[in-house]
């Protein structure tokens, strides 16, 4: 899912499992305004009150990509969580939203007492034209004590969008941390180095689970058709689930909705997929959902607002309630651009 890592969850190795796609019902007609209307707000609740910080993350990355002034708030109000995780998350929307209004908070994340923060707030303060302290940067990636924050620095290099970081990036790639390599590899990807897609495109055959969907996910952000028939395969071919959502999602940032009918399915599991006594019934089917909700958002087909919209109203897990209400908000942001008040939905396959 195309989230800030700031403090990363390894992903489990699962398989495949089954179940039908319940038709949605031809001709069904749902206002844009009012489902969007619902959709943010049950964003915004979760930034305000929810008590799980990797909610309150969730709900910030799902702000940042609406791109427009009511989001601008709530994202500077998440400056000020109690949390670091919130607060890198916040920091990280100012800088890719480029939210102006947010600069003297951002200066004051600068003395944050945590790492990553800081890190971030260097990001955000270099994206809205202040690069006096960009050169900070590279001693947080090379030579910070914790792990965690020379992940993060590698992160929001990545984001800068200067090509010239690669080869501190390279330099990173020695370090002793996986996860260090890992987000390294993919900001020097993000940046267009033709040896990271390389490196990225060869993981995707590595035959292990959690390796393929970083690897899937990673190229996908690159946005270049070049990778689309290698999504197309995993899509057809992975034996885990989780990378056959990646690639759905991968496609669906390309403009291919090939991958609707799996992440439809994906969406409607409660169960675990395999017996794994390292990975709880109950955290796959969550990682499969948020998986799937991500993958329909980027797919943008009005064929997902009925289960997206049952999810984000009903599910009693609010992470699966915001991966919903984001979803929803970037299917109907395309959709929006073809001018109708109202949304058609066909029917879906069942498989």
């Amino acid at each position: 899912m195309n989230r800030v890592r700031c403090w990363p969850v390894g992903m489990t190795i699962i398989g495949i499992f089954g179940g039908c796609v319940q038709p949605v019902a031809t001709g069904t007609r749902v206002s844009y305004p009012q489902l969007n209307s619902r959709a943010v707000q049950r964003i915004k609740t979760a930034i305000g009150s929810d008590p799980n910080p990797a909610v309150r993350v969730e709900a910030v990355e799902a702000l940042e990509s609406l791109g427009d002034e009511e989001a601008g708030p709530w994202i500077r109000s998440a400056l000020l969580d109690v949390h670091p995780a919130v607060r890198f998350a916040a920091c990280v929307a100012v800088g890719k939203t480029g939210d102006a209004k947010a600069e003297s908070a951002v200066h004051e994340r600068l003395g944050d007492e945590n790492g990553s923060v800081r890190v971030a707030a260097l990001f955000a303060l270099h994206r809205l034209g202040h690069t006096e302290k960009t050169g900070w940067m590279p001693t947080y990636l090379l030579e910070h004590d914790d792990p965690t924050v020379r992940r993060n620095a590698a992160l929001v290099m990545g984001f800068m969008g200067d090509p010239g970081v690669i080869k501190m990036l390279a330099r990173a790639m020695r370090d002793s941390d996986a996860g260090v390599r890992n987000h390294a590899l993919e900001a020097m990807a993000r940046l267009g180095n033709r040896e990271a897609r390389q490196e990225l495109a060869f993981m995707t055959s590595a035959g292990i689970g959690a390796e393929e969907v970083f690897a899937i996910q990673a190229l996908a952000q690159t946005r270049e058709a070049a990778y689309m028939d290698t999504f197309r395969y995993k899509l057809a071919n992975a034996p885990h689930m989780e990378t056959r959502l990646a690639a759905a999602h991968g496609l669906g940032l390309l403009g291919s909705d090939e991958g609707l009918d799996v992440a439809l399915r994906a969406l409607a599991t409660h169960r675990a997929v395999i017996d794994d006594p390292n990975d709880p019934p109950d955290k796959q089917a969550l990682r499969i959902r948020q998986l799937a909700a991500g993958a329909l958002g980027a797919i943008g087909r009005a064929e997902a607002l009925p289960q997206l919209s049952e999810m984000m109203d009903r599910s009693e897990d609010p992470r699966l309630q915001v991966s919903a209400a984001k979803a929803v908000v970037k299917i109907l942001g395309t959709n929006r651009k073809h001018g109708s008040p109202f949304l058609e939905t066909r029917s879906v396959r069942k498989r």
